[in-house]
């Protein structure tokens, strides 16, 4: 009889707290859960935390991405300053009297219709490139064209200007002639292994998103065969390198700490930048990268399938660490000039280096 009745006023409780809740939907959770508790039927579920892969990727970077402990005093930035003029690429071709037609790569430009064909080419590759203008009059007359567009924005450029900024309130800024770190795109790494004969150096251009396993080759030569060693003179230990949809930052053992960071940071600054949001906002960015991938090609590497909820992957290869990350993707990005340096000096401002140097 008393176990009828206990569960008869469980039953009553249940009721009155369906009744509650149909008649304040807007009662706090924190009473409903306290009601439910009442009930001795266990403790409330709780509300459930980021369900899409990119709001489980952007959580587990903020729980990742910590300050290093030995924060930067003296930085050196490359040499080169300038000023970024932005606008509609497509918009610019208009005003300069030209259509779009069939895309081309040029290594060096020569005039309008060189640049109209090269823009077209790597737009539908949705790659950034840099090429060099000779003819210095028709250079001068596209650049003043595009400086007085109606809207065109002007910003300060190069990457030297740009990483000095970001630095510039926390650390007293050196130029000298050493490099420790590098951050370059997968248009300057296919370059840099083409003009020395390194891995994969018969590749004319990339097809779509960059091969890790390739990537990952490159980023190990340049380290093992030209970065800082006991028999060479180089002080390089650490390439940062960024495509569009994933970062890999690889380093020489026992010269840098906190990369698992900055490679988020690094990552995460990329989506928040082209969007000009101050946080990563899941409903306008998209998860792009490879959901699994091999980690070399050049010897047997592993392979890695894509968590959102842990998506630092971490892998070593005589003596130098790998750290990729995938980047959340702009849908519609607002600016990208510059987002390179951006990325490369996030990455860096959470590094941490060893006092070798």
């Amino acid at each position: 009889m008393a176990l009828w009745r206990g569960s008869a006023y469980a039953g009553f409780l249940a009721l009155a707290v369906g009744c509650v809740f149909l008649l304040e939907p807007e009662l706090p959770g924190s009473a409903l859960r306290s009601l439910w508790s009442s009930l001795c039927l266990g403790p409330a579920p709780a509300p459930p935390g980021p369900v899409s892969p990119e709001g489980r990727l952007a959580a587990a970077w903020d729980a990742l991405i910590v300050r290093p402990v030995r924060r930067w005093r003296r930085v050196a930035v490359g040499v080169n300053a300038c000023v970024d003029v932005v606008l509609s690429g497509v918009k610019l071709l208009q005003a300069l009297g030209l259509s779009p037609g069939n895309g081309k790569d040029h290594s060096i430009l020569h005039s309008r219709n060189d640049l109209e064909e090269a823009f077209i080419h790597f737009m539908g590759k949705g790659a950034a490139a840099e090429r060099f203008f000779s003819d210095k009059e028709t250079f001068h007359d596209i650049a003043q064209v595009a400086s007085e567009f109606p809207g065109a924005q002007h910003y300060v450029g190069g990457n030297a200007a740009l990483i000095g900024q970001k630095f510039a309130a926390n650390s007293d800024l050196k130029v000298f002639p050493a490099v420790t770190s590098l951050g370059l795109n997968e248009q300057e790494l296919l370059f840099l292994t083409q003009s020395a004969s390194g891995p994969h150096s018969s590749l004319s251009s990339w097809n779509g998103v960059p091969d890790v396993g390739m990537v990952s080759d490159i980023l190990f030569w340049i380290l093992k065969e030209h970065g800082r060693s006991k028999s060479r003179a180089s002080d390089l230990t650490r390439i940062h390198f960024h495509t569009l949809v994933y970062h890999i930052l690889a380093t020489v053992d026992g010269h840098w700490a906190n990369q698992l960071a900055a490679v988020a940071a690094g990552a995460r600054v990329a989506g928040t930048q082209a969007c000009a949001t101050e946080t990563i906002d899941t409903s306008r960015v998209s998860l792009r990268a490879p959901q699994e991938f091999m980690t070399s090609h050049s010897e047997a590497g592993s392979r890695i399938v894509l968590n959102p909820n842990k998506p630092v992957v971490e892998w070593h290869r005589e003596g130098i660490s790998f750290h990729f990350t995938p980047v959340l993707v702009c849908k519609d990005p607002i600016r990208t000039v510059g987002l390179g340096d951006a990325i490369s000096a996030e990455g860096l401002f959470y590094s941490e280096v060893h006092p070798h140097y």
